[in-house]
């Protein structure tokens, strides 16, 4: 069975790197099997407020402020997703979440939003093709490109 992802990779010819690896569900789970990779470890959350839905993406070490974000986003009460949710708007289980999953929202009605700190880096970025059980490595550069050709602008905030 092809994945899609990796499908529109080649499609739009970005160079990546793929790591296979048993089931990872957190960011810190999959560090055991990257290790001597080098690239921006993110972790990606799937919020909502109200029928409103976020993709947050932090680095891997950053506590995320709920609070403080509701308030950059001028939202109503963020919280997390709910797994049937997750498989609605980005055909996936909770574990896979990636910026890589909106390639399943054609509505585009998920919101992706990015801390300051991953954007300002031209380095490489980890990301899941739809599944926990891989993980592609590309350019940041290429990542927003992709999310931009998909159809997705990403804000992005100091959190």
């Amino acid at each position: 069975m092809t994945n899609p992802v990796i499908e529109e990779l080649r499609r739009a010819g970005v160079q990546y790197q793929l790591l296979n690896h048993p089931p990872v569900y957190t960011a810190q789970e999959a560090d055991r099997y990257v290790q001597g990779h080098q690239f921006a470890r993110t972790k990606n959350l799937f919020l909502r407020a109200r029928q409103e839905f976020y993709l947050v993406i932090v680095d891997e070490k950053k506590r995320l402020d709920l609070r403080a974000l509701r308030k950059q986003l001028h939202s109503a009460r963020l919280q997390f997703a709910t797994a049937e949710q997750l498989r609605e708007r980005l055909g996936i289980t909770p574990g896979a979440v990636s910026p890589l999953n909106l390639i399943n929202n054609p509505n585009h009605d998920v919101r992706v939003v990015m801390d300051q700190t991953i954007a300002e880096q031209e380095r490489l970025i980890g990301c899941h093709p739809n599944t926990n059980r891989q993980t592609v490595i590309l350019a940041l550069p290429a990542l927003m490109a992709l999310l931009k050709r998909w159809g997705n602008e990403v804000t992005i905030l100091d959190l």
